[in-house]
C-alpha cells in the first residue's frame, strides 16, 4: 500500500516539476457507496434523460458511504461548503454545476480553466498535503480528498473534526463517469452529476466503435523524465479506449513506471501522446521511432489527460481523431458549456485550455521548473514518504 501510493505521488511530482503548478490528482477517484450502489447499477441501462431524472429523484441526505480508507463516512445534509482536495474533484464540481459551494481547492495551473477557481482559497501545498489552517478558516461542511491525498493527511482533517471522503483510485474512464455520478450525490447535485456521467459513457461508447474499423497502433505516453502510465491507469484505458496499444505493457509497466529506450526501440511506436507544456524526449531511441519519422506527435491537454475527471473525454477524442482518421467520434465534449468561458485572472491569462507552454515560476519544492531535478525531487520524495510510515 505504501509502495504504491509513493509511485503514485512520485508521478505527481512530475506534473509539479513540469508545469510550475500544484499537483493534479492523478490517477484516481472512485467511492464505493454502502447503501446507494443499487443505484449506479439500475442507470447504467437507462439512457440519458431518464437516467439523470431517477438520479435527480434518489438524490436526497443523510448519505452514507464508505470511503478508501475504509471509513464509513456520514453527510447528514446537503453541504453548503465544500472544499475540493484535489484538482479533479474541482473539475467534477465544475462539470456538475456544482462550483458555488466550492470554497476551497488547488489553485494554479491545474485549476486555471475553471472560470473563478482563482477566487478561491487554495487548500494544498506543492508537495500535495492539505494546508489545514487555510481548511480549519473555511469551516467546510464536507471535504472531499482526491486518492492522491495521503491517509494520514486524511486522518488528520478528521482529527480536527472535519468530515472526510477519500475517493479510491480510478483505472478507467468508466471509474471517472462512476466518481462524478457519486460526487453528485454527496453534494446534493445529482441531476447535474448523471448528465454528465452519462454524456461521458456515451463519447466512450462511440469513441469505441470508431476504433474497431482500424487497425490498433502503437503507443507511448510520453509524461515526462521517462515516465509513462499503463495500461491498469485511467491515462492507459484512454489509450485503449481510442483503439491504441501501449508500449508500456512490453515493459510490463501496469501502472506507473520508467520505460527503458530498448523497449521503444523494439517496439517502435507508430504514435507518441505528450502532455502540452512538456517537450517531446529527444533521443536516438526516439527519434528512430515510426512516430517521429511519419510525425505522428499527438499533444493533448496536460490537465485533461493527467485529472481523473470529466474533461478526460476531451484528449480521448483527440486520440481517436489521430487512431481513426476515417471514423473518429464527432460528440461533442460534455464540459464545454458556455459557463466554462475563458478565465483571464492570472497564470498569465489562461483559458479554458491552457496554452502549450506551461508557466516557468518555481513551483515552492526549492527547485525550478523542468526534468533536470527529477531524480533528486523522486529521491527527496521516497525518504521523506517512507520517513513518515515507519
Amino acid at each position: 500500500m505504501a509502495r504504491s501510493r509513493l509511485a503514485v505521488v512520485a508521478v505527481m511530482l512530475l506534473v509539479v516539476v513540469s508545469t510550475g503548478g500544484v499537483a493534479a490528482s492523478a490517477p484516481a477517484q472512485t467511492v464505493a457507496p454502502t447503501e446507494r450502489q443499487g443505484l449506479q447499477n439500475d442507470t447504467a441501462s437507462l439512457g440519458p434523460g431518464q437516467s439523470a431524472a431517477l438520479q435527480a429523484e434518489n438524490c436526497s441526505f443523510p448519505v452514507e458511504v464508505t470511503d478508501a480508507t475504509g471509513e464509513t463516512v456520514t453527510i447528514e445534509e446537503e453541504p453548503d461548503r465544500v472544499v475540493a482536495l484535489g484538482a479533479s474533484v474541482a473539475q467534477t464540481m465544475w462539470a456538475i454545476d456544482a462550483e458555488e459551494t466550492v470554497v476551497g481547492l488547488p489553485t494554479g495551473y491545474t485549476t486555471a480553466y475553471l472560470n473563478g477557481s482563482q477566487n478561491r482559497t487554495n487548500v494544498l501545498g506543492a508537495n500535495m498535503n492539505p494546508i489545514v489552517e487555510n481548511i480549519v478558516d473555511l469551516e467546510p461542511d464536507v471535504v472531499l480528498a482526491a486518492n492522491i491525498i495521503d491517509e494520514d493527511d486524511v486522518e488528520t482533517l478528521r482529527d480536527n473534526g472535519f468530515t472526510v471522503v477519500h475517493f479510491e483510485e480510478a483505472s478507467s474512464i468508466t471509474d471517472v463517469a462512476d466518481k462524478t455520478r457519486l460526487t453528485g450525490q454527496l453534494v446534493g447535485a445529482c441531476e447535474g452529476a448523471a448528465t454528465v456521467a452519462d454524456a461521458m459513457n456515451a463519447t466512450v461508447e462511440e469513441v469505441r466503435a470508431s476504433a474497431t474499423d482500424g487497425e490498433n497502433p502503437t503507443v507511448y505516453y510520453a509524461m515526462g523524465g521517462g515516465w509513462t502510465a499503463g495500461p491498469d491507469t485511467f491515462i492507459g484505458d484512454v489509450i485503449a479506449t481510442a483503439g491504441g496499444d501501449n508500449v508500456a505493457a512490453a515493459a510490463d509497466i501496469r501502472t506507473y513506471g520508467e520505460i527503458s529506450e530498448e523497449v521503444i526501440t523494439n517496439e517502435q511506436p507508430d504514435w507518441i501522446v505528450v502532455p502540452e507544456g512538456r517537450e517531446l524526449p529527444k533521443s536516438p531511441a526516439i527519434n528512430a521511432t515510426t512516430a517521429v519519422r511519419n510525425d505522428q506527435i499527438v499533444r493533448v491537454n496536460a490537465n485533461f489527460i493527467s485529472q481523473p475527471g470529466p474533461r478526460v473525454t476531451e484528449p480521448l477524442q483527440e486520440l481517436s481523431a489521430a487512431f481513426n482518421p476515417d471514423g473518429a467520434s464527432a460528440t461533442q465534449t460534455v464540459t464545454e458549456t458556455e459557463r466554462d468561458a475563458v478565465t483571464t485572472e492570472s497564470d498569465g491569462g489562461a483559458t479554458d485550455a491552457p496554452t502549450t507552454e506551461a508557466p516557468t515560476t518555481d513551483s515552492g519544492s526549492g527547485f525550478g521548473p523542468g526534468f533536470g531535478p527529477v531524480a533528486a525531487l523522486l529521491a527527496l520524495l521516497a525518504s521523506g514518504l517512507l520517513a513518515r510510515r515507519r
